[in-house]
């Protein structure tokens, strides 16, 4: 044993093969010179646990780091933890999960990225801007009407947009729904009401401009808004209706507006660097599995979203003002003209799903 940790310590400097070469070599001749059957009963004895050193030592050399603000018991965590099984599964490779608010808002996971301190998060398309905003495109409000027009224009241009993040450093391994966005609130009387943006992304701004005669808007972090809800610092929120549910959100709500107005979607991202470390092999499975997961786990927040829907229903108010709700609609174009204007990135890769979203639509006439 004194022998392999002294070779473990020199052995840095080599290959990994001439280092196992130069082990057994230079153990054999020594063990050799000692008694000949003992060394040989030795290996036959200790085999088991040489090779197992070998492994934990050796090839377990990776670790990634992933992070989401996703809670623990969420679809997404539980998606995670399966991300984790499969790539840890040829030892290779650790993944350490962080969930919650362990790692900060998206902003804070997004920085840690940057520098290194994480390697891979699982982010809604607000973080995912943050990397690059061609996301921000599938989120303009009044854009689908229908969770199979964003799933067919998501799987067309998933290549293109994987491309565009790769040219920034970062694999996309997947793009999936979260949910059609409502606005929900606390208050029995939805307008006027203090309504929660989520600070720092294109969406949020235009949010804040076109809808300040409708709400007063508080500009917040998202991993503020159960405690602001709480306080009475906000009383409106815009959520999907199972994320409302994940997030402890929906114990407060009473009202909402029946409107749904763009689809909120989210992805998996890992630092092309880090990516490219982890065995051909690993990442060849790996990158079918995650997609493959992803896209069963959006089938079934179709389902949940559904079910929550009916449920919440049935115990909080549906504000039908027509006159209020025309009035949101005109604020939501002059949300989804101001978002596309906003950049360049986002302008042309909304042209490309308004070119897709008019071959589907002519298809159905």
């Amino acid at each position: 044993m004194f022998l392999f940790v002294c070779a473990f310590s020199y052995g840095k400097k080599f290959k990994l093969k001439e280092f196992f070469v130069k082990v057994i070599l230079s153990s054999e001749r020594y063990l050799l010179k000692k008694n000949q059957s003992q060394f040989y009963s030795s290996i036959n004895k200790y085999n088991n646990i040489f090779m197992l050193l070998l492994v934990n030592l050796f090839f377990v050399g990776l670790t990634v780091k992933l992070a989401s603000i996703a809670p623990e018991g969420s679809f997404w965590y539980d998606m995670a933890l399966k991300i984790k099984q499969e790539l840890e599964k040829d030892q290779t490779t650790k993944i350490v999960v962080y969930s919650g608010t362990a790692m900060g808002d998206e902003a804070d996971i997004v920085r840690k990225l940057r520098i290194g301190q994480l390697h891979a998060a699982g982010l809604t398309s607000h973080g995912l801007e943050m990397i690059s905003p061609e996301i921000r495109a599938y989120d303009i409000p009044l854009v689908f009407n229908s969770w199979e027009e964003f799933f067919e224009v998501r799987t067309k241009l998933f290549p293109e947009l994987a491309r565009r993040y790769e040219k920034k450093g970062y694999k996309l391994l997947s793009h999936f729904a979260i949910g059609f966005v409502y606005i929900f609130s606390k208050s029995e009387n939805i307008w006027g009401s203090n309504l929660w943006v989520w600070i720092g992304d294109t969406l949020a701004e235009a949010q804040a401009k076109e809808l300040q005669g409708i709400f007063k808007i508080v500009p917040l972090q998202i991993i503020d808004v159960l405690q602001a809800l709480a306080t009475g610092i906000v009383d409106t929120v815009f959520n999907t209706f199972y994320a409302l549910h994940a997030l402890q959100w929906s114990k407060f709500i009473k009202s909402y507006i029946p409107m749904p107005q763009y689809i909120y979607s989210a992805g998996i991202v890992v630092r092309k660097d880090v990516w490219d470390k982890i065995p051909e092999e690993t990442r060849r499975r790996g990158e079918k599995f995650i997609l493959e997961n992803s896209l069963s786990v959006e089938e079934g927040i179709v389902k949940l979203e559904k079910q929550t829907q009916e449920e919440l229903s049935k115990r909080v108010r549906v504000e039908n003002d027509p006159r209020k709700i025309e009035e949101l609609k005109n604020a939501l174009e002059k949300i989804k003209k101001r978002v596309i204007e906003s950049n360049p990135e986002i302008k042309d890769f909304y042209v490309l799903i308004e070119k897709e979203l008019k071959e589907i639509r002519s298809r159905k006439k």
